[in-house]
């Protein structure tokens, strides 16, 4: 006859020592010094002498009534010779293969936040990718279950909407999830290694050499400071402010990454100094970076304290945010539309004899003038534009900042 019932088992005090209460069958309820409880079974396997102890949860997880019904079906396994044990560790490993995709993604999701491995912004890009192409072909799938044919349907859809660069990206992103489950035995295989972006016809494309002259950034210079000053003193478009153009300036003059101009804050930046520092949660390489300021660079931030110095971020929003500052693709806009402003007639544009260029040509061609105008030695641009050397040797000892350079 059972020796607990749920009040003995509620009240079950709390003593110096841990100890047990047993229930019949080897069922007890074990109570903590800390006044934790939870349920044990303790058996024998036929032939076996020894005493196995195994706990089943706690009583906050599990009630008397569902220890003794697990109870039930232990007893049959050791009856039979089986270690329950092994048991419980099979229909773990069953139950894990049995994850989805949209699962398998989530828990490495997780793991690479907390790993820190790659910024936030490089994980934002894995999780829009997924939400945005690859859940609605893939995400109910059992991870197990999925073949190359299943990823190579979800890949053919965004070639099909001309995004030729995101499902290069997107077959990146497949490896790493699928790998993370590889080593964890979630999967067997992952399927997503032999697929490769010429098979999508989204090989990488050529790199980009544009770089704009003295004059060209003279004109868009000029460019910039017209969208803002119409004759009514109202900007052009709703994305010509002065703190999107200021943002395209301070791209020239500093050669910074958009998204590190878009996400800069005021108490990043030592004005005494000039010098303006970059966390290692924002840089591309994860390593933190001091970009030197130029008066002209101080001058147009310090311009931008009426307007969004009450903001952490000295280019804000001016609006509700989940951001609190621009969008580094909205300076990608901004440059496009001073191209061609309304998307009809070129001829309006204040840029129609400037060559076709984009928002990062102009970190590519801040790092031409210096090197062309100012005499600044390669290994130093390097350094300002905060990339690690190629050779690894070099990377490991030559750890010069060249701040007076």
């Amino acid at each position: 006859m059972s020796k607990l019932n749920s009040k003995s088992v509620t009240h079950a005090p709390i003593k110096a020592n841990e100890y047990k209460l047993s229930d019949g069958n080897g069922l007890f309820l074990r109570v903590r010094t800390s006044g934790a409880k939870s349920w044990l079974y303790c058996f024998r396997l036929p032939g076996d002498s020894r005493m196995i102890r195994m706990t089943l949860g706690s009583l906050d997880d599990l009630s008397l009534k569902d220890a003794r019904e697990q109870l039930i079906e232990l007893r049959k396994l050791v009856s039979q010779g089986i270690d329950p044990r092994s048991a419980r560790a099979a229909a773990i490993t069953e139950n894990a293969q049995a994850m989805t995709m949209q699962a398998l993604f989530d828990a490495w999701i997780d793991f690479t936040k907390q790993a820190s491995d790659i910024t936030p912004i490089w994980i934002k890009k894995h999780e829009n990718r997924w939400r945005l192409h690859l859940k609605s072909h893939l995400g109910i799938m059992l991870a197990k279950d999925v073949t190359r044919a299943h990823l190579a349907t979800a890949l053919d859809a965004m070639i099909r909407k001309g995004i030729k660069e995101e499902t290069r990206k997107a077959i990146t992103t497949l490896n790493l999830m699928l790998n993370y489950g590889l080593t964890r035995h979630i999967i067997e295989q992952n399927t997503a290694r032999v697929l490769k972006p010429k098979d999508f016809s989204a090989t990488a494309n050529r790199p980009r050499d544009r770089v704009l002259s003295i004059i060209e950034l003279r004109k868009l210079w000029k460019a910039l400071d017209q969208a803002i000053t119409a004759p009514d003193g109202i900007a052009s478009t709703s994305a010509m402010t002065i703190v999107t153009t200021t943002a395209i300036k301070l791209l020239i003059v500093t050669g910074a990454r958009r998204g590190e101009v878009a996400a800069m804050q005021w108490d990043e930046i030592d004005f005494a100094e000039r010098i303006w520092l970059l966390p290692s949660g924002k840089t591309k390489n994860r390593q933190a970076h001091k970009i030197y300021l130029s008066s002209i660079a101080i001058q147009l931030i310090e311009e931008l304290r009426p307007v969004t110095g009450h903001s952490k971020y000295v280019f804000n929003t001016g609006r509700d945010s989940s951001l609190g500052h621009i969008h580094q693709d909205t300076l990608t806009s901004v440059v496009r539309r001073l191209k061609n402003p309304d998307k009809t007639d070129a001829e309006k544009s204040p840029l129609i004899d400037v060559k076709l260029f984009t928002i990062h040509d102009l970190r590519r061609s801040a790092a031409t003038a210096w090197g062309e105008y100012l005499k600044i030695d390669p290994h130093v641009i390097e350094r300002m534009l905060n990339h690690q050397p190629l050779n690894k040797l070099v990377a490991t000892y030559q750890r010069a900042v060249y701040a007076k350079e």
